[in-house]
């Protein structure tokens, strides 16, 4: 009985994995597009291969986890854009939205990373913004969100970039 142990655990993350994302409410919005901004210009790297693969642009990061965690929460991301200004402009956001025929733009800015105490404690603080904003350009909801990360020591010196990740699947939880 112990030897089928391993395969029932291993078929139930793989169900976990294959499940259905979330399912939004009526009334609530749907159709979204992601803007990204830094003020950050790079994220700090410690190995030769974050280097060479530019894995050290928080901009990359930010757009890939936002748009995955959108679409977790039942949201249909219809287009992304990585703002080249630190943060994006409310036209720019605009126009996202009409290009894609969306309901609303999911502005994500990283304004502040410190990594200083990573490879040491596993300890992190990222400070993000993010923000709705309706079609007519007008603010539907924001929130700044300072997250303290703790991540292994392994992860720390492997994947610097796994705490941005966790920084942005939580602020974009916090989205309505």
């Amino acid at each position: 009985m112990r030897a089928f142990r391993p395969a029932v655990v291993l078929l139930s993350l793989l169900l976990a994995s294959c499940a259905a994302p979330q399912v939004r409410p009526p009334g609530a919005l749907r159709k979204v597009v992601v803007v990204v901004g830094s003020r950050v210009d790079s994220l700090p790297t410690f190995t030769y291969r974050q280097d060479m693969m530019g894995e050290g642009n928080p901009r990359s990061v930010l757009v890939s986890q936002a748009q995955a965690t959108l679409q977790e929460r039942g949201f249909e991301v219809v287009g992304t854009r990585i703002s080249p200004a630190p943060a994006p402009s409310i036209n720019e956001v605009v126009a996202m939205i009409q290009d894609n025929d969306a309901e609303a733009g999911v502005v994500v800015v990283l304004n502040w990373v410190d990594v200083t105490s990573a490879q040491m404690m596993g300890r992190t603080e990222v400070l993000l913004e993010t923000g709705v904003v309706g079609p007519n350009g007008r603010l539907r909801w924001s929130n700044p969100t300072r997250t303290i990360s703790m991540i292994g020591v392994y992860q720390a010196q492997t994947d610097l970039r796994s705490y941005l990740r966790k920084a942005v699947v939580e602020a974009i939880q916090a989205i309505p």
